[in-house]
């Protein structure tokens, strides 16, 4: 199948940010897969007279570098990767789509009931570079990052000995700038734990060099866990929140150090955060992690082992291969009768209307 993929950056197989990259090049062994960015989008419309694709794929989110998006998903009907539940208004690409996926099985159920017509998917999340493997707390992944250790240059910036015992290094994602990581992180500190703080937002890659992955994602639905997964993928500890996309997980509970659940069995795989404890909770979790080399070990190499059992790129492309099939079988949306007409606008008036002239049509 020959596939135009719209997303707002080129592929990268070292970001452990960019799960799509890895699902495309594990598609790409059945599939011919052509990424369409802004920068080349201009070049679709005639590219597409001339030699049609068999079937758009456009990655959506409430971004600015997403927003070329829209005016090719409204009129070149495909698949629907529903990157965020903020997009707003939601219902229009929805509607406009032939399926739409999400990496969340309850988003999943709340769309379909909300938009009965569509066809709504589920497709687990996946997360980490291809062949991501475990590694100890003092390695990095050399053979995907090759820079120098975030703890280690926050070390030298303090003057601290490089051969010497370092702190715990906590790598905190957390794009809604709130205080509470903040408060809890302090509240640790007064009470005698000594760890790094990373500001993984500004350079994903700290994953590598770092003890733990913080990364709450609340509230739950708006975004897959790719941070979390990719924290699994290089065999770190975890923290995120209790919610709808981790009910299921095998996970610790930070308040007491037990497992969450009746009759979990399974090793924890990450300590979950409760929401109405979400400070308090958040900063138990990091003085026991700062300290506790042995947990963090046995909830990385745990959460590894679920990683590569659930939500490697392989897995992934595997859910997404029969969605790919079904939606060339689907005929495109119906548009509704209160449409309206700028949706419809793909640009090619002027020339379309150029050619009737001539009694000259196009074949799409």
């Amino acid at each position: 199948m020959r596939i135009a993929w719209f997303r707002d950056t080129a592929p990268d197989l070292t970001d452990p940010l960019d799960d799509t990259a890895s699902l495309i090049d594990e598609l790409r062994a059945t599939h011919e897969i052509d990424v369409i960015v802004e920068t080349n989008a201009h070049d679709f419309v005639w590219q597409h007279i001339l030699r049609p694709w068999d079937l758009c794929v456009f990655e959506l989110d409430h971004t600015r570098a997403h927003q070329f998006v829209w005016a090719y998903l409204l009129n070149y009907p495909g698949v629907l990767m529903l990157r965020s539940t903020t997009v707003a208004p939601l219902r229009v690409p929805v509607l406009a789509s032939r399926s739409v996926v999400v990496s969340n099985a309850a988003v999943a159920e709340s769309l379909q009931g909300a938009c009965p017509g569509a066809h709504v998917r589920y497709a687990p999340p996946c997360g980490g570079p291809k062949g991501s493997a475990p590694h100890n707390n003092q390695q990095s992944l050399a053979g995907l990052f090759h820079r120098e250790s975030g703890a280690d240059l926050l070390h030298k910036q303090r003057g601290a000995d490089p051969s010497g015992p370092r702190a715990t290094a906590f790598a905190v994602f957390d794009r809604r700038e709130r205080d509470v990581i903040g408060r809890a992180v302090q509240r640790a500190r007064d009470a005698g734990a000594v760890f790094d703080v990373l500001n993984a937002d500004a350079e994903p890659e700290m994953i590598a060099d770092c003890d733990v992955v913080i990364a709450l994602g609340w509230p739950p639905f708006h975004a897959a866990p790719t941070a979390i997964l990719a924290g699994m993928a290089a065999g770190k500890a975890v923290v995120t929140m209790e919610m709808d996309a981790t009910a299921a997980w095998p996970a610790v509970d930070p308040q007491t150090w037990r497992p969450r659940g009746l009759g979990i069995t399974d090793a924890p795989i990450a300590v979950t955060i409760d929401p109405r404890d979400e400070e308090h909770s958040l900063m138990l979790a990091l003085r026991r992690l700062s300290s506790d080399a042995p947990l963090r070990q046995r909830l990385g190499d745990a959460g590894h082992a679920w990683w590569t059992a659930h939500a490697t790129p392989a897995h992934a492309a595997g859910a997404w291969t029969p969605i790919l099939q079904e939606a060339l079988t689907l005929a495109p949306p119906p548009r509704p009768d209160d449409w309206p007409s700028q949706f419809g606008a793909d640009g090619t008036e002027l020339a379309r209307a150029i050619l009737s002239e001539f009694g000259l049509t196009t074949r799409i």
